[in-house]
């Protein structure tokens, strides 16, 4: 059975299969396009692992290949830089008003890793 969340048509899916027609050297001459399975593999996770409850992230390319997921929640900014070859990313939450930084290396193969990321957003929800 396979679950589709809310926002996989217009939002995260479609970034991400936006991300597909760049090519090495799309930044400047340098940047290294992600890999097509890497996508793959990020847009089944966010797929079914993803809580259709929770805003979707803003996501970008970066320039080493990978995916970048950022969330603002009231002073809170969230990101997590996502290693689409070792399937494991770094969170980093920043509360703008205090300086309170939280960081976390995340195995993304670990369905427990995304309920981590699901509950750490909804506490930071609350804390705005």
């Amino acid at each position: 059975m396979t679950k589709r969340t809310s926002f996989a048509e217009p939002g995260v899916l479609a970034r991400l299969d936006e991300f597909r027609t760049l090519r090495d050297g799309w930044l400047e001459g340098r940047g290294r396009a992600p890999s097509p399975p890497g996508l793959d593999w990020l847009s089944n996770a966010f797929d079914h692992r993803y809580p259709d409850d929770l805003s979707p992230p803003y996501v970008y390319p970066t320039a080493e290949g990978g995916i970048q997921a950022e969330w603002t929640f009231g002073p809170w900014e969230i990101t997590l830089e996502i290693d689409l070859d070792n399937h494991d990313g770094s969170w980093h939450a920043l509360n703008l008003e205090t300086d309170e930084q939280r960081t976390r290396e995340i195995d993304l193969d670990d369905a427990k890793a995304w309920d981590w990321i699901a509950n750490a957003i909804r506490r930071l929800c609350e804390e705005r």
